[in-house]
């Protein structure tokens, strides 16, 4: 079981960002009720999927000074499912992350995706076949699995969250989870692979 605060030291760790801030958005986050509360110590609230999605956008997206903080991070995590595309059509079949119709569920369902054995397998190798993408203004969110084994097409499934089509900007920033960091989550929340 990873309460909180483990849960706070493994992101600290995993995206090199200081304690005090992945604390202070914790404590944001709990604020708003967009985290499981429950006691504290050794009696506090056993962390999910969707906490570590939740605490995940808000690390990953810019926020306004000054400006709603919760509220930025709920618009992200209700980002609607805009858009799947997955080649062949059969190697997605084992993944959860599909049927989710937003952000926050997608994320969540993701993480728990880095333990079916033919991703976690490729993972554990160092391979670097997995990414999670966070547009820095909050507009989209886009996870991705790209396999290309040798002296084959590729293999890919690639899911877009976002409201509406978006406009090109002359830059776009991105915040990049690597699969790795993904895994080390879902062994921390000790998930289960789906079925």
């Amino acid at each position: 079981m990873a309460t909180s605060g483990d849960l706070a030291k493994a992101l600290s760790d995993l995206l090199e960002e200081p304690f005090s801030t992945v604390d202070l958005y914790g404590r944001h986050l709990r604020a708003a009720g967009l985290l499981n509360i429950k006691g504290h110590g050794r009696g506090a609230a056993e962390m999910t999927a969707r906490d570590a999605a939740v605490w995940l956008i808000s690390l990953a997206v810019d926020h306004e000074r000054g400006g709603d903080f919760a509220k930025e991070v709920k618009r992200v995590l209700d980002l609607p499912m805009h858009e799947f595309l997955i080649n062949p059509k059969d190697y997605a079949d084992d993944l959860a992350h599909l049927s989710a119709k937003t952000a926050g569920h997608g994320l969540a369902l993701f993480i728990g995706d880095m333990l079916v054995p033919r991703i976690k397998e490729r993972l554990e190798r160092g391979d670097d076949l997995v990414t999670a993408n966070f547009d820095a203004d909050g507009v989209f969110v886009s996870l991705s699995i790209f396999d290309r084994p040798p002296d084959e097409v590729a293999q890919f499934a690639n899911t877009l969250y976002q409201r509406g089509e978006r406009k090109r900007r002359d830059v776009e920033r991105l915040t990049v989870f690597h699969g790795r960091v993904l895994l080390e989550i879902a062994k921390l929340l000790e998930l289960k692979a789906p079925d």
